[in-house]
């Protein structure tokens, strides 16, 4: 029962970590708590919705559907961090250049720090 507590509670501080990143990064952008509320309901309402199927889902396909569900979500976590990684690769460099050229400015005291990607396009 305390692995289960502690596994819960690491799960909900790095969910706060998450959404405090996302608010941080998406200051300045109009309605931006409601978006974030919204995603955050989204969340929860298909954590609760597995919830409620994982009985269901682990019956599935003759009592391998939960290593199967599993083996989705894995699948998809690394689509995601290649998408990443993809992005990055192609961006990171435009964003790391904006950055030397903001910090330049700030430190010669020509500028205020606002990103050039920050605004809301």
């Amino acid at each position: 029962m305390l692995a289960a507590l502690v596994i819960v509670f690491r799960e909900i501080m790095e969910a706060g970590l998450i959404v405090g990143i996302v608010l941080a990064a998406t200051r300045g952008v109009p309605r931006r708590a409601l978006w974030v509320g919204y995603g955050v309901l989204a969340g929860a309402l298909g954590a609760c919705l597995v919830a409620a199927c994982a009985g269901r889902i682990a019956s599935l396909f003759e009592g391998t559907g939960q290593e199967l569900f599993n083996a989705s979500i894995l699948l998809l976590a690394v689509g995601m961090l290649a998408w990443h990684n993809v992005w990055m690769a192609s961006h990171g460099r435009i964003m790391a250049q904006d950055m030397r050229n903001v910090g330049a400015a700030v430190a010669a005291g020509h500028s205020t720090w606002r990103p050039s990607w920050s605004s809301s396009r």
